[in-house]
């Protein structure tokens, strides 16, 4: 069974971390699943008021060797960015035990990262490779679990088969394929009961998800 580690870091423990020294106002977010190694960490969302002035600090502080802008998708803009070659003693332990990331994101003056590794072993290498190398991080939770059970934890069974059918239908999609009514022929229930189980749904994965950025934090425990 595999576990996931949840933790934290500031922005100078990272080669690119002072991407949000120069621009504090940013909000990023690295690929879902982003590989370690050569080329890691190339793809970044970048949540920003203004692009023109984001990517002016980019260029007069040098953060970065070269980016270039991709495209846009609603508040958030995608960048392929050649970081500065230097040494990055975080990235390097997350080499030496071959950890999978899963989540990466940078506000104010640290940096979050999830990260999934085959062994509890696995972790103890990590954090032991951290404190050799003099990486200063804060551990949030570790959950050894795997994707699929974990999501079963938050979501009922009716709740997992509503967002899991409003997907398969393109209900999420812009514009949308299907609707509510439709959605509820299919289940056999209301358009009122289909919304409130994604509305519980999205409520519960969101806590989940930020749950470190958010001051309060109280889940519904309605499980319909």
């Amino acid at each position: 069974m595999s576990v996931v580690l949840e933790l934290s870091l500031p922005n100078s423990e990272l080669s690119f971390g002072a991407i949000l020294d120069v621009v504090p106002e940013a909000r990023l977010r690295l690929e879902r699943v982003v590989p370690v190694g050569t080329g890691a960490f190339q793809y970044v969302w970048v949540n920003v008021p203004e692009r023109a002035a984001f990517e002016e600090a980019m260029q007069r502080h040098a953060v970065a060797e070269s980016f270039e802008f991709l495209e846009r998708e609603n508040d958030e803009l995608l960048y392929r960015v050649d970081w500065k070659a230097e040494s990055d003693p975080f990235l390097q332990c997350l080499e030496a035990v071959d950890a999978a990331v899963l989540q990466a994101r940078g506000a104010g003056k640290r940096w979050r990262f999830h990260l999934r590794f085959d062994e509890n072993r696995d972790v103890s290498r990590f954090q032991r490779h951290c404190s050799e190398h003099g990486v200063s991080m804060s551990v949030k939770r570790i959950l050894s679990d795997s994707a699929g059970e974990h999501v079963d934890e938050l979501l009922s069974p009716c709740q997992r088969r509503t967002v899991a059918l409003a997907l398969e239908r393109g209900y999420f999609d812009v514009p949308r394929r299907t609707t509510l009514s439709e959605l509820a022929d299919e289940l056999g229930i209301s358009d009122q009961a289909v919304s409130a189980r994604l509305r519980r749904a999205t409520r519960r994965l969101g806590h989940q998800a930020l749950s470190e950025e958010l001051t309060s934090d109280t889940p519904d425990n309605t499980r319909l």
